[in-house]
């Protein structure tokens, strides 16, 4: 109660501080192709003509914040939760709204992320070293992607040239990172990372190196994306069920390959990708010894036709094949289709109206229609009405689908996709040029939830049985309130409920709270605060454990030394609170990270 007081604090005394004259009201809309997002509408477009509920997190923030990772920098946006299953080396997945990790869509340049066995992402294992910017899209606009994006969308996009520079970081747990970034055209990233762990068997060996080029002729543009990560890592499990034995080790790839093509007021873009990932986890003590490798092959073709009028056209095709060779559910193989149209418009001085519908067909589920529907009003040039509703769904995995039976599970080859149908409407007030309040209400009905359900040999299988009500709304400033003060700052409130108990879904905290305050001194030198603070939740689907609410707060500190040298001091956990993200897996303490850049 305390922090969510300092934050409506915060954001009265930033809106006082920053607030501008308002500009006449006879002034026309945005104009729909500035690049200011690109995950509401597949297509570069300004953010205050998307219905979308879309929150941004550039290089520069990521930098001052002091995060490593993109599970660790979500968490600092409204309406998302990421939950970390330990320290350094510990999965971190997303939640958007109160989904699960499967139903959020993570996409690496473009080049889906989820895991074909399971449908997740570990968000942990994607440095921001060379992001460019991360977009968050939530709510029913998210229907543009198809499946596994129910609850929203994870747009992760690298930067295409960079300065050479050399980071050398040491920390707290036997911390050691190594990291060789630059290049213009291509651009090249290389990172290595140790550390012991905060728990016993909970030690990191991780690599990962990035790679990016393109050119353009008169005939089009090209571009083309790589990403590698590896790891081996102690595999502690929960603190309920501890192992010092089990191991896991990971490989990912992902890659993409884009040709651009503008002719008079028509874009095509053609995009071919590709994603591998291998996973083995062993653990002698429980006699477990498994693997899966997959693989998945995608081609995207897109057309963007501006019309007359200030309108925009949008429609095109995705095609995926996916293969898996697990130890669990032997050799499988699926493929999906889907066409999909957009269309945005003016209807008046200050109404944009956008419609769109996507088709999926999938060879191992029933196909989905996905409508989607918003209008943008403005109601002076600094004060937009924006309202979307559409439908999402997530098919189901590999796992549910097809998981063995070993006497206590079987996969469930009939299963139905989940789908909810959204509403979501939002007030966005621009205190300043560089300065915005955004005010968001949500709602979903969610259906056909697959759950694990037991037999009456006490066999589990997933079933088609879950349903929820979800509800909620959030408050966020982002931007100036002085010269050399910045605020990003948000305050969630959510109930995710299950339709038949009407109790709190387990790990969906009510309240959420997030706040990055930035000031820049004379000299070069930055500091940035960072504090989160996750309310009480429960555990488990029965209401019977109850995980306390825990607050958190960070420190960066970064200053030039000349010379092309720059230091960078970042504390986590600063006032060392004892906590659990989830259950049985607790945060490590205060922990501290040196680094040394050096750039030519």
């Amino acid at each position: 109660m305390i922090f969510r007081s300092f934050l409506a604090l915060a954001l009265c005394a930033a809106v006082a501080a920053g607030a501008a004259p308002a500009g006449s009201a006879q002034e026309p809309p945005p104009e729909f192709e500035l690049p200011d997002v690109v995950s509401p509408g597949r297509r570069a477009q300004p953010a205050a003509a998307s219905p979308a509920s879309v929150s941004v997190l550039t290089s520069a923030e990521l930098r001052r914040m002091g995060v490593r990772t993109v599970g660790e920098a979500v968490a600092h946006l409204p309406e998302t939760v990421a939950r970390a299953y330990g320290g350094a080396g510990g999965l971190i997945t997303g939640s958007i709204r109160g989904s699960s990790a499967e139903q959020v869509l993570v996409l690496l340049d473009g080049v889906p992320l989820n895991g074909v066995f399971g449908g997740t992402v570990d968000l942990g294992t994607i440095p921001i070293d060379d992001v460019e910017r991360i977009e968050v899209l939530r709510g029913p606009f998210s229907a543009a992607y198809g499946s596994g994006a129910l609850g929203g969308v994870i747009s992760i996009t690298t930067r295409r040239r960079a300065a050479p520079s050399l980071t050398l970081g040491a920390g707290s747990y036997g911390g050691v990172t190594v990291g060789l970034s630059g290049g213009d055209g291509p651009r090249l990233s290389l990172r290595y990372e140790v550390s012991d762990g905060a728990r016993p068997n909970s030690d990191l060996r991780s690599g990962s190196v990035s790679l990016r080029l393109g050119g353009g002729e008169a005939a089009g543009r090209w571009d083309l994306s790589l990403f590698g990560a590896a790891a081996s890592r102690g595999a502690p499990g929960s603190t309920l069920f501890p192992s010092l034995l089990a191991r896991q080790d990971d490989l990912r790839i992902a890659g993409a390959l884009t040709f651009e093509r503008e002719r008079g007021a028509t874009t095509d873009r053609l995009r071919l990708s590709l994603h591998t990932e291998g996973l083995s986890f062993r653990d002698p003590g429980y006699g477990i010894d498994d693997r899966h490798d997959a693989a998945a092959w995608a081609g995207e073709w897109q057309r963007v036709a501006k019309r007359s009028g200030g309108g925009v056209l949008t429609w095109g095709a995705d095609l995926q094949a996916q293969s898996l060779s697990s130890t669990s559910v032997g050799a499988r193989s699926a493929a999906t289709g889907a066409l999909y149209v957009q269309d945005d418009r003016p209807a008046g001085p200050r109404l944009l109206l956008s419609t769109g519908l996507r088709a999926d067909l999938h060879s191992a589920y029933a196909s989905q229609i996905s409508p989607r529907a918003g209008l943008v009003y403005f109601a002076r040039p600094d004060l937009r009405l924006r309202l979307a509703a559409g439908r999402t769904f997530r098919g189901p995995t590999m796992a549910e689908l097809y998981y063995p039976f070993d006497g206590f599970a079987v996969g469930n080859p009939s299963l139905r996709p989940e789908h909810a149908w959204s509403v979501d409407g939002g007030l966005e007030y621009q205190v300043s040029p560089r300065a915005v309040v955004r005010m968001t209400a949500f709602w979903s009905d969610v259906r056909d939830l697959i759950v694990w359900v037991p037999d009456a040999m006490f066999v589990f299988a997933p079933q088609n049985v879950g349903s929820a009500r979800v509800l909620g709304g959030s408050l966020e400033y982002n931007g100036a309130i002085g010269d050399r003060w910045s605020l990003r700052a948000s305050s969630t409130w959510m109930a995710a409920t299950d339709a038949q108990s009407g109790l709190d879904l387990p790990n969906r905290p009510r309240h959420h709270g997030t706040l990055s305050l930035t000031h820049t001194f004379p000299g070069g030198l930055g500091l940035t605060a960072t504090a989160l603070y996750v309310g009480e939740r429960f555990a488990d689907a029965s209401g019977a454990i109850a995980l306390p609410s825990y607050f958190t707060a960070g420190l960066t500190a970064s200053r030039d030394l000349g010379s092309g040298l720059r230091l960078r001091v970042t504390i986590q956990n600063l006032f060392d609170a004892l906590y659990e993200p989830v259950v049985g897996y607790p945060a490590p303490g205060r922990t501290a990270l040196v680094e040394v850049v050096v750039r030519r």
